[in-house]
């Protein structure tokens, strides 16, 4: 056990020292999201209707950018970090010495949660500065926190079937770049599902995402789940964990069988 806590700890702090001190990504990269806040919350702050404060306004969409952020940490934090492993050979490496994945995971989290941290400090501040501070409530950070985690582990469940689709298929932008956008979108993960159109909410109430989301939305901003609280407590409950054991089976699926065809060579398309 401390063995693996040493690997996570150099895995951290190489990862630390690379993307949070060396580079300049981060720099340019806050930059980046920060023009794109701007892009595409102009036109929700300039045509929303009087009758709602802009304080709301801002606060849905920090919860969105939340949810979006929780997305993107899986996909290219962690999904995509196997395309790195295998090119680089660090893959060959881990099985090899018998060291496995678990230690570079423990150690690329807390780069990756410090990441979002810095992202929604960069986000709040540009809503603030643009429109107003976003108006959040924490109706309840019970559920706040247990939303938190639910989706932590539901995204850790998707991480391990598109990284192990990655394996089967050789390819990682197709993949990516199509469910990275259109998934948030349809699992409600952008806006709360009591307005979204009736197709699109049987959607998303059919996979697992949507009820982290939507308990996340009620702790910061009230609005309450379409199926209730505490029924989307217990749904999520049920629902999550199923996913995350579907995700490790189909990940460990997908790795024995690179190990016995070979590991292809991860390309972008």
């Amino acid at each position: 056990m401390l063995k693996l806590f040493r690997r996570a700890y150099a895995i951290f702090k190489a990862y630390f020292m690379v993307e949070l001190v060396r580079s300049r990504g981060i720099v340019y990269g806050l930059l980046s999201m920060a023009m794109w806040i701007i892009l595409f919350t102009m036109p929700i702050a300039l045509f929303s209707s009087d009758t709602i404060e802009l304080g709301d306004v801002s606060a849905r969409i920090f919860t969105g950018v939340i949810v979006f952020m929780f997305y993107g940490m899986a996909t290219w934090d962690w999904a995509a970090e196997i395309r790195w492993m295998i090119n680089e050979g660090r893959v060959d490496y881990y099985i090899a010495s018998g060291a496995g994945f678990l230690p570079h995971y423990l150690g690329l989290l807390p780069v990756s949660l410090m990441w979002l941290g810095i992202s929604l400090t960069v986000n709040y501040t540009v809503l603030s500065l643009l429109w107003a501070p976003p108006k959040l409530l924490l109706v309840d950070p019970l559920i706040f926190i247990y939303g938190f985690l639910m989706l932590l582990l539901c995204l850790i469940g998707y991480a391990l079937i598109l990284g192990g689709t990655m394996l089967s298929t050789g390819v990682t932008g197709f993949i990516i770049e199509i469910v990275s956008f259109i998934l948030p979108i349809a699992t409600g993960g952008l806006l709360p599902l009591r307005y979204m159109p009736e197709p699109l909410k049987s959607i998303a109430l059919a996979t697992p995402f949507s009820y982290p989301a939507e308990l996340i939305r009620f702790s910061l901003l009230g609005i309450e789940p379409v199926v209730g609280v505490w029924r989307t407590v217990v749904l999520s409950l049920l629902y999550v964990p199923l996913f995350l054991l579907i995700g490790i089976i189909y990940f460990k699926y997908q790795l024995r069988r690179s190990l016995r065809e070979g590991f292809k060579t991860i390309s972008m398309w």
